[in-house]
């Protein structure tokens, strides 16, 4: 049963009778009941389960009565209280309304939405639908799928084509005038964008299907970031934008995937130039704290808009900037990246302010971390 707080004091001609609330109570109960997704209510602090529905109940194959003798940390074997409690921190802290975390639960993909509800009588209660997006999920896998096997077959025709353009660019060939030559470096500017997003369709396609390398050894990951700065800084010279990066540590040993971390500050990098004002800085920071070592990217660009937020990292989809304008690309990027932190096990957060620009980050969890050597400047890098 629904939780029903009983209120004391002189009856009120205006106000409902208790009949008609046990009728409200009951009637809420009923469409709780009916509904497909795991409904959980749990107090905030305790964890102690106050009531599942009837979907909830039936995954772990409890009864009303065991459901009320359980805690949420015996839904899965694999709960741990405090990484919960960190991540219902933004919702006791008011900064969150809510929070949708994508989970696997006996061995099936779920999503759980989590609000805090505070009650005048009873206290503060958690409550999480759960909802089975294995039939998204399938989706999702057949879109890839579908536009990977097109890839595939794309890429070899296309990576001849950018060869043949690029000789011909070079004046390999023959010395080419220049109404011949605009054209043909419009034409490798295409050819490249083409091989980015067969690559990044590709990209993602080894990850949904496990066949990407993310083989895990030692690697100094403060030389990671500043080859990776030294890769984009063609973009950032042809787009006019400067690149720094600023860190206190000379070196900094990690366990990770070299090329996977690689890509991660690519797309960062290249989406803060792609985003930033002709002479904009891009800053590329490495700091170290109790939580571990982050990676940062910050630009100067138009920022996003809360609403707009819900779109980046998600697969074929584009936040559109706060000036309104959609930049090229194919929406891949950021879900790739998603997916390579999580496979890492790198946490992933942002921030970003219409006008302010925004800022990406990425950590390395301090488990991960072997050691680091402390410099007073390394200076930087510009383009």
């Amino acid at each position: 049963m629904l939780p029903i707080a009983h209120s004391q004091g002189s009856k009120n001609c205006g106000a409902p009778s208790a009949d008609a609330a046990t009728t409200d109570l009951s009637f809420l109960e009923t469409i709780l009941e009916s509904l497909q997704d795991g409904v959980y209510v749990y107090a905030s602090d305790t964890l102690r389960i106050r009531y599942m529905n009837a979907a909830a109940r039936a995954r772990h194959g409890w009864t009303p009565e065991e459901a009320r003798t359980k805690r949420i940390s015996d839904t899965a074997a694999t709960f741990d209280s405090k990484s919960f409690f960190r991540a219902a921190a933004p919702l006791l802290s008011g900064e969150e309304s809510a929070i949708t975390l994508e989970l696997t639960h006996l061995t099936q993909p779920i999503e759980v939405s989590t609000r805090l509800v505070r009650t005048r009588d009873e206290g503060d209660f958690f409550v999480s639908v759960l909802r089975d997006i294995s039939a998204r999920k399938s989706a999702q896998f057949d879109k890839v799928q579908t536009v990977s096997t097109v890839s595939h077959e794309l890429r070899t025709p296309l990576t001849s084509i950018h060869g043949a353009l690029r000789l011909l660019k070079a004046g390999a060939v023959s010395e080419l005038d220049p109404k011949t030559q605009s054209v043909v470096d419009i034409a490798a500017r295409n050819t490249d964008r083409l091989l980015s997003i067969v690559n990044d369709i590709l990209d993602l396609e080894k990850i949904n299907s496990n066949k990407m390398d993310f083989s895990i050894a030692e690697m100094d990951v403060v030389e990671c970031v500043q080859d990776t700065v030294e890769l984009i800084s063609g973009a950032a010279l042809e787009n006019e934008v400067r690149l720094e990066v600023d860190t206190e540590l000379r070196s900094a040993m990690v366990l990770g995937n070299a090329e996977r971390i690689t890509q991660v500050i690519t797309n960062f990098g290249s989406n803060a130039i792609k985003y930033s004002p002709r002479g904009g800085v891009v800053r590329v920071g490495i700091s170290q704290s109790e939580e571990g070592i982050v990676i940062s990217v910050a630009d100067e660009g138009p920022g996003i808009s809360e609403e707009q937020n819900r779109m980046l990292f998600k697969p074929f989809s584009q936040a559109r900037a706060g000036d309104g304008t959609k930049r090229p690309g194919t929406g891949l990027g950021l879900a790739i990246v998603a997916a390579i932190a999580k496979r890492l096990d790198y946490p992933i957060t942002f921030h970003s302010q219409v006008g302010q620009g925004s800022t990406f980050q990425v950590r390395i969890p301090p488990h991960l971390v072997l050691w680091t050597d402390l410099h007073q400047d390394i200076g930087s890098v510009a383009s």
